[in-house]
């Protein structure tokens, strides 16, 4: 049963390649992230989970526009109906990084620098690759 490419969103472009794509996306927008929860921590030297957040929050807006544009190639959807799903996923994800960060550095002893790596890798995988392929940019 053929489906029009069309009507299904992200779809459109295969699991593999949208996973491969995510990744790419993924691994720019949380070099912007962390450089900026760098910055907050040495330069401001901001409390982490702070600088956690404005990382996280940084490197969203990156993540929305390269997933909107060439991850799940899904433009033919209003700008703001999109941003609103996205926004929601963003939320989810950021409390979920700043909570693990935390909960990592606090209670395994790691390295807040190491932790927010760690954390970060997990979450992107189980939450936001599923959540932006299904959901935002379906």
């Amino acid at each position: 049963m053929s489906v029009s490419m069309k009507t299904q969103g992200s779809l459109r472009v295969p699991l593999l390649t949208s996973f491969l794509r995510y990744n790419a996306s993924a691994y720019t927008a949380s070099i912007c992230d962390y450089g900026m929860f760098l910055f907050c921590l040495e330069i401001l030297d901001l409390y982490y989970p702070i600088a956690t957040f404005i990382g996280a929050t940084t490197g969203a807006i990156i993540a929305f526009l390269l997933g909107r544009n060439w991850t799940f190639k899904n433009k033919d959807v209003v700008i703001t109906k999109q941003s609103m799903r996205f926004l929601l996923v963003v939320v989810g994800s950021i409390l979920i990084n700043t909570g693990g960060v935390y909960l990592v550095t606090e209670l395994a002893g790691i390295d807040e620098r190491i932790s927010k790596v760690l954390v970060a890798v997990c979450v992107g995988i189980c939450y936001n690759f599923p959540m932006q392929r299904y959901f935002v940019f379906r």
